[in-house]
């Protein structure tokens, strides 16, 4: 009896220092710092990697960008993309098909050409696409809307479907951002004006919408989404149209599949670090996040137990848009090119 007590309180012991050194190894990266910058001078809007590693990079009226080791720029000079374009988001199918969201219509590029889908030649309802994810069973979702106007689009390859206030369950028109989890749940942040805004998560027919009865308070306005390897869904507010500086309103919400709780970046003491702009979560569960403040523009993430944020002395633009690659390199976009943080 005194030999099976014994061996059970040592299996304990082992299994509690098994934990501690999860938490120190899942915990272990306390600071930021830059590994490499590409693409000087570029304003980066968008960010996403085919199966062969290769990066696709959006940008404000520069074109499209590949860079694997080396960068292969697209514009009007070899391709059908105007000089104007604006690339809001990119996102790759389980075929390397590269797809664009931009401010000419929804794109397609096979290696071989571009598509361009907009109203004179498909149903979509708006010749502007702002957000794209593509699902387990390959099919592609993405936001076609402007105020009043418009909502999401599913499309399969062959099959248009779009989806708005007139016949779905989706409140308004605005759809802000499109993600979809593990489980092939798609997720929408939407606002239409100031004070209306919702997320919803879509489960095949069914519909789900969360609203200030599961926050705990009225969402000023929704911005990017994001979704962790753990299937938590995180949403951050946009406070760009009030002229009320407040940095300690809800930033960041959180839903773990009970229940949602604000999540906002704060220092050591407790302080806000800063309204939250772009967001993206790596191969570790960390959530990332770019952040600005009075004191200029920052970058944090959360490791599951504090916000860990970048040295002033880290030379950081305002983050328009981030990304995590397959070796978990963070990709960092901003005005004047991308920081790689490995």
């Amino acid at each position: 009896m005194k030999n099976s007590i014994t061996l059970i309180v040592i299996l304990l012991i082992l299994f509690s220092l098994s934990c501690e050194r999860d938490i120190t190894s899942h915990s272990s990266i306390m600071s930021i710092q830059i590994s490499d910058y590409l693409l000087p001078g570029y304003f980066v809007t968008a960010l996403s990697f085919d199966s062969r590693e290769a990066a696709w990079i959006g940008t404000f009226k520069q074109g499209l960008i590949k860079y694997d080791g080396s960068a292969t720029f697209y514009n009007s000079t070899n391709s059908s993309l105007p000089d104007s374009i604006i690339i809001w988001d990119i996102a790759v199918d389980k075929t390397d098909n590269v797809w664009i969201a931009s401010d000419v219509g929804l794109i397609k590029y096979d290696n071989d050409d571009f598509n361009v889908y907009n109203t004179s030649n498909s149903p979509i309802p708006e010749d502007i696409v702002w957000s794209i994810a593509v699902d387990q069973n390959n099919v592609l979702w993405f936001a076609c809307c402007r105020f009043r106007q418009g909502g999401l689009v599913k499309f399969d390859g062959k099959k248009w479907t779009v989806y708005t206030p007139e016949n779905s369950a989706m409140p308004f028109h605005s759809v802000r951002d499109v993600a979809v989890d593990g489980r092939n749940n798609v997720w929408l942040t939407m606002s239409e004006t100031i004070g209306s805004a919702c997320v919803i998560k879509i489960s095949g027919d069914n519909w789900k919408i969360y609203d200030e009865d599961d926050f705990g308070f009225a969402p000023y306005y929704f911005r990017d989404l994001t979704v962790d390897k753990e299937n938590n869904i995180y949403a951050s507010l946009d406070y760009g149209l009030s002229s009320c500086y407040d940095v300690t309103r809800p930033n960041i919400v959180e839903y773990d599949g009970s229940g949602w709780r604000v999540n906002n970046p704060a220092d050591e003491n407790g302080e806000s670090l800063g309204y939250v702009g772009k967001m993206a979560t790596d191969l570790h569960g960390h959530l990332w996040a770019s952040l600005y403040s009075k004191k200029g523009a920052s970058l944090a993430f959360y490791n599951g137990i504090k916000w860990i944020y970048n040295n002033p002395d880290v030379p950081l633009d305002w983050s328009s848009e981030i990304a995590v690659d397959q070796s978990n390199t963070v990709w960092v976009g901003t005005g004047s090119g991308i920081y790689l943080i490995k």
